[in-house]
């Protein structure tokens, strides 16, 4: 699932309130929430039964955020819908055998149940079983006439015999091929009848966190975790004095805000989350983010900032890099953790610790004080304020995700708008309306909801390298065929 975009306008968001949180103010801002990590949240299968529907960079529901999910009236027995949606989050996860188990259970209550032959297709072409995949198709095409899923599955098996082209390629070629169909109220992918959350899930998630070997591995599995109950919220919190990695400690930062923690742990959580922001500061002095955090982090968002802040500011956006941890290494190093916890979905579990440790409350203060400071400023003071904020915005925006890119960029037009330089707020605007556009051409595959591992694990490397230009990369993709598309 993908949450929405930030708007292009030239005005910053407004907060979604949350009650009250552990760093002052309002919780942390729609803008936060820029783009997501759209290829993260791969595995398809029915809201409220995986994790992946929860896993957003704030802990909160992607259900709140994302587009809508398709809302499938279908007439097939329950048991066959469960069955289904079991066989599809096991293909998307790569466990063949149970995958298996739930079909083999789905297709002989409902032989001809589209969504079920779907996920037998699916497992054909990874099992490399083209006789069986090609009786799957046929099969899907009785069941569906003139679906385009079945197409797709159809030149998704031809393509797949080239030589060299992975599985993302062949995927994206066929859907190309085929005219880009719109796939997001698909009734045959899964994900498509609302179901009530499997108890295996919940059950498995209790276990691996019951029998986890050490803290390093309850770390991930808690950070990983769809909801923190309150006695993960305390073991987390007693994590933070050891915590050497600045990742890490935004990943926690960002799972304890709001109403995490009982209340009682507030004060506490304050004292610890302050006295080791300030030791990772003095460790990471060259690093935007978490100075900016420091700097700005507990203060009230809105409020006007003093010319002693300004001048901090200044300094902080002179910094050579926005964080010194690298993204991909959070996603192997989590994964690394947890592969072997027997936690339902060790890639979920993984991206979501990442996505956590780029969410940002600094640079999200920092947009609310320039606006309850530019009116007490002079013409000079304003562009020096936008100077700052178009620096620190230049560095953010140079990260892989789309979370750090869409939130530099913003800064970046906001600052550039303040300098006067309208044509680096123009630049600005047109780079982030390009990120929307790619966006919105991804969405329409529905990549994120096709019950294929491989597929899935090359979502998942496209996405901790450079998740910005593997979205650009499908309209690029769209702009050569239409290039090579005859005239009339």
């Amino acid at each position: 699932m993908t949450p929405p975009l930030p708007s292009s306008s030239d005005n910053a968001p407004a907060p979604r309130r949350r009650g009250k949180v552990l760093w002052g103010g309002a919780g942390v801002g729609v803008a936060v929430l820029a783009g997501g990590l759209f290829l993260w949240n791969p595995q398809p299968s029915s809201p409220g039964s995986t994790p992946r529907d929860t896993h957003d960079a704030h802990g909160e529901s992607h259900a709140d955020h994302a587009h809508e999910r398709p809302k499938a009236k279908s007439q097939a027995p329950m048991e066959v819908l469960v069955q289904t949606d079991r066989a599809a989050r096991a293909a998307a996860t790569g466990q063949r055998a149970q995958a298996h188990e739930a079909l083999a259970a789905a297709l002989k209550l409902a032989p001809q149940h589209a969504p079920a032959l779907l996920v037998k297709a699916c497992l054909a072409l990874e099992e490399g079983q083209d006789t069986e995949a090609s009786d799957a198709i046929r099969r899907l095409e009785a069941a569906a006439p003139g679906a385009p899923e079945a197409k797709l599955l159809a030149r998704l098996r031809e393509l797949r015999r080239t030589p060299g082209m992975d599985w993302q390629q062949a995927f994206r070629q066929a859907w190309v091929d085929l005219g880009q169909p719109d796939l997001q109220q698909s009734e045959l992918l899964p994900g498509a009848t609302p179901l009530p959350p499997d108890p295996a899930i919940t059950a498995a998630a209790k276990a691996a966190w019951e029998r986890a070997a050490s803290d390093d591995v309850k770390l991930m599995l808690a950070l990983g975790s769809p909801r923190l109950d309150a006695d993960k919220a305390l073991f987390l919190l007693r994590q933070v004095p050891r915590l050497e990695d600045p990742s890490l400690f935004v990943a926690v930062m960002d799972v304890l805000r709001g109403e995490a923690l009982p209340q009682s742990s507030h004060d506490e959580a304050r004292t610890v989350f302050r006295q080791k922001l300030e030791a990772l500061a003095a460790a990471n002095p060259r690093a935007m983010q978490i100075q900016l955090l420091l700097l700005l982090g507990d203060t009230e968002p809105g409020s006007e900032m003093s010319a002693a802040e300004i001048d901090r500011l200044e300094q902080v956006a002179a910094l050579p890099v926005w964080r010194e941890g690298v993204f991909t290494r959070t996603y192997e190093e989590a994964r690394k953790r947890l592969e072997g916890s027997g936690v339902p979905d060790v890639s979920a579990a993984a991206m979501a610790v990442a996505a956590h440790s780029v969410t940002d409350r600094g640079s999200w203060v920092l947009r609310t004080r320039n606006v309850g400071t530019r009116g007490s400023l002079s013409p000079e003071g304003r562009k020096r304020l936008g100077r700052i904020t178009r620096d620190i915005g230049t560095r953010m925006a140079e990260q892989p995700t789309m979370v750090e890119r869409m939130v530099g960029l913003q800064l970046v037009r906001g600052g550039a708008q303040e300098m006067g330089d309208e044509a680096g707020r123009e630049q600005a605007l047109a780079r982030i309306g390009a990120l929307e556009g790619a966006v919105a051409l991804f969405r329409k595959a529905s990549m994120d909801r096709w019950p294929l591992h491989a597929l899935t694990e090359e979502l998942i490397q496209a996405s901790t390298r450079d998740e910005p230009a593997y979205l650009l990369s499908f309209t690029r993709v769209e702009a050569n065929q239409a290039a090579e598309t005859p005239q009339p």
